[in-house]
């Protein structure tokens, strides 16, 4: 009931759309109340004795019964077009509403998982988050259904039918609800069985979701590697396991349903012949007992339908749970309670970081970062070189707050980042990536991504500087030409130019380039550098490298070994010094290294 509780506010935002349907529910109960009464007139007064009394007064109103049988045509198909149209106006009450309330609940679980910690994203795929957001958020219409409309109908047809059945015979009524308290046990007894079934499979189709979206986010890898038939094996077997686990989630609801069928249709046949025999003895009409067995029918539907409520919410139950843990998921990077302004837009310094003996890991055992102190003034570029796996692009991502350390801190102008909201901070904060990622959107709007109030002239001017404008404009539309999936369309050069246009039109202080050109051939990377050299002039740059191409611009080096700074200072002075990073640069510069040197 907590994770319930947490959700009804999305349902009852929609109370207009809700006291709607309750109103058309009503309705819809009454209606169903009058379905059987044409059969009860038709049979008790037209057809019985038709011959020996010709005609009727009913209710002070003289007829015949050749005009009775009209009567309860006409009113049978009266009730009928009332009760679908009553019908068709739930369906789409219910339609509007649930889709409003299915989105609602998705736009904030969409803006919560774009909320939360690169941590917490690492530890999940893309395709259990998206499964969570297309298939789970749908639990908000089921659970609306289950606790606030589907009770209430089922509460109010009972009670009218309990009513009108003990007045028409109360021996018959009382056999007709002996079935609830063994629907009761059902329920009880499948429940939490449907709830475990449910969750197997979500989890399966999430997995299923996940391989996909990876496999089809790498297809170059795939078609180099000739992984296709491997890939459509796993594929298939993943889609069996979803399948059996999907077919065992049917079969138990399958069973469910049998055993209530069993319980119902034994129900009605106890009433059934209780109730031929009271017809034989003349304790009631024929007539009577139509109406009654229509009504018995209704009773069960609406008591079978209060305790399948409880097998439903079990089963929307997993998607809850899934939805309120990410929903419940803390924020370890949160804004401050009482921010700091930073000196730079109150005329101070603008772009000093530093480091302070700072400690850090993904896993809180194991540190990824061991006591790092470092410092860069305004204007300074800083390379981070080291062996794969030292804690470079972690160092890096401490900058904008993807992560909080866990030991130490990192100021910006003399401010802890934790003193200042995300993002006041994000704004001072570029960053140009190896992998350049590009949104589905226009040329123009992934540049300006950063500062979506930006002009045509200053895109342009970005690009230019970039180096990215020529090949824009050989584009269809130029600017306004719709880019493929992460920019699939271009070249990984021409991704690259994006990426810094977009940095430099985002002109904040600081920049971080995380291998921006490691990917990229040599002519590819000597056009590009010209553009760096651009994007880096008056910036604090953290620039993590592994081609002294693009290290010899930095003003110092600092170098990296297993998550400790273990050497800071120019190119010349640690080749001087032949530790750790002349080791580097013999192995990974080799003959740049050779043309400096000499």
């Amino acid at each position: 009931m907590k994770g319930f509780r947490r959700l009804l506010p999305y349902a009852l935002r929609q109370w207009p759309i809700l006291a709607a349907i309750l109103g058309l529910t009503l309705l819809s109960s009454a209606t169903a109340a009058l379905q059987p009464w044409p059969m009860k007139l038709l049979v008790d007064f037209a057809l019985v004795g038709a011959e020996s009394q010709p005609a009727y007064e009913i209710l002070g109103w003289k007829t015949t019964p050749a005009l009775l049988v009209a009567l309860a045509a006409i009113a049978s198909l009266g009730v009928f077009a009332v009760n679908s149209l009553l019908n068709v106006a739930l369906g789409l009450s219910w339609n509007v509403g649930g889709q409003r309330m299915v989105y609602a609940l998705a736009g904030d679980l969409f803006a919560r998982l774009q909320r939360l910690s690169m941590l917490f994203h690492s530890r999940r795929s893309v395709g259990d988050s998206l499964s969570r957001l297309t298939e789970d958020t749908w639990c908000i219409y089921s659970l609306t259904d289950g606790i606030l409309i589907s009770p209430i109908q089922q509460i109010i047809t009972l009670a009218v039918m309990t009513c009108i059945g003990f007045a028409l015979d109360p021996l018959l009524a009382g056999l007709a609800l002996a079935v609830a308290p063994l629907l009761a046990l059902s329920s009880k007894y499948f429940g939490e069985r449907l709830k475990r079934r449910s969750q197997q499979g979500r989890e399966a189709k999430a997995r299923v979701l996940s391989f996909v979206h990876q496999t089809l986010g790498a297809i170059p890898l795939v078609q180099t590697y000739g992984s296709e038939p491997r890939n459509t094996q796993r594929f298939r077997e993943l889609a069996h396991d979803a399948v059996e686990t999907a077919q065992r989630g049917n079969l138990l609801g399958s069973s469910y349903g049998l055993v209530n069928g069993l319980l119902t249709t034994t129900g009605m046949a106890v009433v059934l012949f209780v109730g031929g025999s009271r017809v034989l003895s003349g304790a009631i009409s024929l007539g009577t007992l139509l109406v009654f067995l229509a009504y018995i029918r209704q009773m069960q539907d609406a008591s079978g339908g209060l305790f399948k409520i409880f097998a439903q919410l079990k089963a929307a139950e997993a998607s809850v749970d899934r939805i309120v843990e990410v929903m419940d998921s803390e924020e370890v990077v949160l804004d401050p309670a009482h921010p700091r302004e930073l000196p730079s837009l109150l005329g101070g310094e603008r772009g000093h970081v530093r480091f302070e003996n700072v400690f850090f890991g993904y896993d809180p055992t194991h540190h990824v970062l061991k006591g790092v102190t470092l410092e860069a003034a305004p204007g300074e570029v800083i390379a981070l070189v080291g062996p794969t796996g030292a804690g470079k692009s972690t160092l890096v991502s401490l900058i904008p707050r993807f992560f909080d350390p866990q030991q130490g801190r990192v100021t910006f102008d003399g401010i802890d980042l934790r003193d200042l909201r995300l993002t006041e901070l994000r704004q001072q904060v570029s960053i140009v990536l190896q992998e350049s990622f590009l949104m589905p959107l226009s040329v123009a709007e992934n540049i300006s991504y950063g500062r979506p109030g930006a002009s045509r002239d200053e895109i342009v001017a970005a690009a230019a500087a970039a180096q990215a404008d020529d090949f824009i404009r050989r584009l269809p539309q130029g600017y306004d030409t719709l880019l493929g999936e992460r920019g699939a369309t271009l070249s990984g050069g021409e991704r690259q130019r994006l990426s810094m246009a977009r940095a430099l039109l985002k002109d904040a202080p600081v920049l971080v380039l995380d291998e921006p050109t490691s990917a990229l051939d040599s002519k590819t990377e000597a056009s590009l550098i010209r553009a760096l050299q651009r994007l880096m002039e008056g910036r604090t740059t953290f620039i993590i490298a592994h081609r002294l191409s693009t290290v010899r611009y930095a003003n110092r080096i600092a170098v990296l070994d297993q998550g400790c700074l273990v050497e800071l200072g120019t190119h010349e002075e640690l080749i001087e010094r032949a530790g750790l990073y002349w080791q580097f640069c013999e192995h990974q510069f080799s003959a740049e290294v050779s043309q400096v040197v000499a």
